[in-house]
């Protein structure tokens, strides 16, 4: 005979409504004392949580979480997942930089970033394509022209000079470069290990042409790229 719980459970079933928990993974290079059952948040929305934080080596952390059945469509593909220690419990914020990308399946591992700036990072490692197509979502189109990846790279120079004559007027302290330093070589080794190879360069080429001084190094890892359903 079943109890009240049970008989909801199959309703929800036979109405279709019911949609299970589906589980993904991260990376973090600092996990900022995150762990099992501190919350993913969306649009400031829990929608989930963590479920395991094991050590993978070279001071990085696998992450484990489950995302709610209703939410599942809230990670994408190209999702970053990244880290907010700053409150009192630590969470794991979705930030999703294409509205039009397809949902990621159960089990995929996602890029993370245990801050803004490495979030950033890994836009940049993507390349002009993933920038115009967040220009493309914001004039309402679907597939980014032409026009609006020549675009991306004008906007991508101006970027660099401006943070050149910025560097130049009041030079980064030894702390901020180191800062920078860690979280590129940190960014890049995530890369690396997942595959992501050209994405791992073009990171390297570009931080080293926008500060000499914090470029990663060459072969961060030694280890070969791990599978993505870890």
């Amino acid at each position: 005979m079943l109890g009240a719980g049970g008989v909801f459970f199959l309703a929800m079933l036979i109405t279709g409504c019911y949609s299970p928990p589906a589980s993904y993974s991260t990376q973090l290079d600092t996990s900022g004392g995150l762990g099992p059952g501190d919350p993913v948040t969306h649009a400031s929305a829990t929608i989930g949580h963590v479920t395991g934080v094991s050590p993978i080596g070279g001071g990085d952390s696998e992450v484990a979480f489950q995302i709610d059945g209703p939410h599942t469509a809230a990670i994408h593909n190209d999702s970053i997942m990244i880290l907010n220690s700053l409150s009192a419990q630590p969470s794991l914020d979705v930030m999703n930089v294409d509205a039009m990308s397809h949902a990621a399946p159960a089990s995929a591992r996602l890029d993370g970033a245990s801050s803004m700036n490495e979030a950033q990072m890994f836009m940049s490692a993507r390349g002009p394509g993933s920038y115009a197509q967040v220009l493309s979502n914001v004039v309402g189109g679907n597939t980014p022209t032409t026009e609006m990846v020549q675009m991306q790279q004008l906007l991508a120079q101006i970027s660099r000079q401006t943070i050149a004559n910025a560097a130049a007027i009041s030079p980064p302290t030894r702390e901020q470069l180191e800062t920078a330093r860690r979280e590129a070589v940190g960014v890049e080794r995530q890369l690396m290990r997942n595959g992501k190879t050209e994405q791992a360069e073009r990171l390297r080429a570009q931080m080293g042409g926008l500060m000499p001084g914090i470029t990663a190094p060459a072969n961060p890892l030694s280890m070969p790229p791990t599978s993505p359903n870890p």
